[in-house]
């Protein structure tokens, strides 16, 4: 009995780890009609419908107005009543995908590349589809994000991704979105911070010296 009791208690410490992993997976695509009712509505051009409809026919939206649908027949039906209905949200510049642990694990960033002329830099080929980070923001109604590499004069060029999506290939959504320079600034650098950077790195070279004498080799 008491050997019983000790297998079984490390087992209830894994539950809640279990129940805890990521399910924020792709969807299939849907099929059919779905009618979502009595919400209110933001169009996405300023126009906010109360009290609206939205009607879907497998996968795409056909209609949006005020007045309640005329055939509900095969149709799937959510009421919306009291709830706030918006279009997709799209995260225009992002590392998404291309960072994962901002600083530890080198491994999971692909975001910068090396030299400072990159045109032919494709942010896609990095683009992670496993990060965790996507479920996340998907469950808070972003849709659509521009993977965007960064770095040099010449960063490359980013692509707009859907984050519904197994791999990178169902993702792209737009390839080749467009190519992004950080341009130089147009500002010439104070005297006295550029006096300052002098001093501290003169200061640096001299640390650099006396430590190489105390430690040859």
């Amino acid at each position: 009995m008491k050997r019983l009791t000790i297998l079984f208690f490390p087992l209830l410490l894994l539950a809640p780890a279990v129940n805890a992993q990521d399910d924020v997976y792709p969807a299939r695509p849907y099929a059919g009609r779905l009618i979502i009712t009595g919400g209110t509505i933001h169009v996405g051009n300023g126009q906010v419908i109360d009290n609206g409809t939205i009607e879907i026919d497998n996968g795409k939206i056909v209609k949006i107005g005020a007045d309640a649908p005329s055939n509900t027949s095969g149709a799937k039906v959510v009421d919306a009543k009291g709830k706030q209905v918006y279009p997709g949200l799209i995260l225009p510049v992002t590392d998404l995908g291309l960072k994962e642990i901002g600083s530890g694990v080198r491994g999971s960033n692909d975001y910068l590349e090396l030299g400072d002329i990159n045109p032919t830099v494709r942010s896609i080929v990095a683009y992670n589809t496993d990060s965790k980070i996507i479920g996340t923001l998907r469950a808070n109604g972003i849709l659509l994000a521009g993977v965007t590499p960064e770095g040099g004069t010449i960063s490359g060029s980013s692509t707009i991704v859907q984050l519904d999506a197994w791999n990178w290939e169902d993702a792209a959504y737009k390839m080749e979105n467009a190519i992004h320079v950080n341009l130089p600034s147009l500002w010439p650098v104070p005297v006295v911070l550029a006096v300052a950077e002098e001093a501290v790195l003169q200061a640096s070279n001299r640390l650099a010296i006396r430590q190489k004498r105390r430690w040859p080799g």
